[in-house]
């Protein structure tokens, strides 16, 4: 435990959501993740252990909700980048992953992409 803190003290957790929407699959979450994984900025953030990128099961979506009940969280593990850097580089590479895939596929889902609250949500 850190000194200064104590038991049931929490820690803000930092990072970026990014939900996929209409015209979407779980395929496309787990390709997205993985186009992730390898744009350069992020990829640094991964090797050099500040960052981890995770694909989890959505809670709060509403019933009959069109696009995969997946979502990626990328979230920081060290205070070598900014939570605000980390959006900017997560939107780049989201649009450009669309861009790729409306080339291949001649359409792109819809993308939503925020910031974690400090709960992590």
């Amino acid at each position: 435990m850190m000194s200064g803190m104590t038991e049931g003290d929490q820690v803000a957790v930092l990072g970026v959501r990014v939900r996929l929407g209409a015209g979407a699959t779980a395929d496309d979450v787990r390709a997205l993740k993985t186009w992730l994984e390898r744009d350069e900025p992020l990829e640094e953030l991964i090797s050099g252990r500040n960052l981890r990128i995770e694909e989890r099961t959505r809670a709060d979506g509403p019933r009959g909700r069109l696009g995969p009940d997946l979502e990626l969280v990328l979230q920081l593990l060290g205070d070598v980048a900014t939570v605000v850097a980390l959006t900017e580089y997560t939107t780049r590479a989201v649009k450009t992953w669309k861009n790729n895939r409306r080339r291949l596929q001649g359409d792109e889902p819809d993308t939503e992409i925020r910031q974690l609250g400090p709960d992590g949500e």
